[in-house]
């Protein structure tokens, strides 16, 4: 049986999907590296709950419904943005950070 064009995965919407995220991290990143070093974890974890509330607007005006894609959606780049806030959070309270 062949595969017709529409069957396939679409390949580069996952590396465009990833690539838009990572600029997006690396954005709150920089933002957050100018801040003084006593509120800059807090305030890193704060901006990426804002991106990830960001990438969550996106989904919901533009993705789609969420699940049975078989690509990375803005629904996956908002719950990727959501963990890496938690991870932040989580190591902030338990002093990963501290000198």
């Amino acid at each position: 049986m062949q595969r017709r064009w529409f069957m396939v995965p679409a390949r580069g919407t996952n590396a465009a999907l990833l690539t838009d995220w990572l600029l997006t991290m690396s954005l709150c990143v920089g933002l957050a590296s100018i801040l003084p070093v006593s509120i800059a974890v807090w305030a890193l974890a704060a901006l990426f709950s804002v991106a990830g509330y960001v990438w969550l607007a996106l989904a919901i005006t533009q993705a789609g419904p969420p699940a049975a894609s078989p690509h990375l959606t803005a629904w996956d780049a908002a719950l990727l943005s959501f963990a890496v806030s938690f991870g932040v959070q989580t190591a902030g309270y338990l002093g990963a950070f501290s000198p």
